[in-house]
């Protein structure tokens, strides 16, 4: 990757393709992580309908943000749910005896 700027308030380093990059490919490379590949279409717009790249693009490759809530699954999101739940559970067991 190249040189790291700041660009809208968010730091932004760069990956110059070779032939035959994906986005997916290319958020492997950069992010070890396919599903990514969001971030890097965002940041460069005017090649998203590019689906095969040839060599010397230069993308921009912005930092992930920060994890939020809405990024994380229902079933992470708190754990004290699943004990509610499992205390539902014996009250119900309790019932049928």
């Amino acid at each position: 990757m190249g040189e790291a700027a700041w660009k809208g308030g968010v730091r932004m380093s760069t990956y110059t393709t070779i032939q035959g990059d994906a986005w997916d490919l290319i958020s492997w490379k950069v992010y070890g992580e396919e599903k990514y590949m969001r971030y890097l279409i965002e940041a460069n717009w005017g090649y998203s309908d590019v689906l095969v790249f040839s060599a010397g693009v230069v993308l921009n490759v912005p930092d992930l943000p920060e994890e939020t809530e809405e990024d994380v699954p229902f079933w992470r999101e708190d754990d004290n749910v699943s004990d509610e739940i499992e205390d539902d559970d014996e009250d119900e067991e309790d019932e049928d005896w």
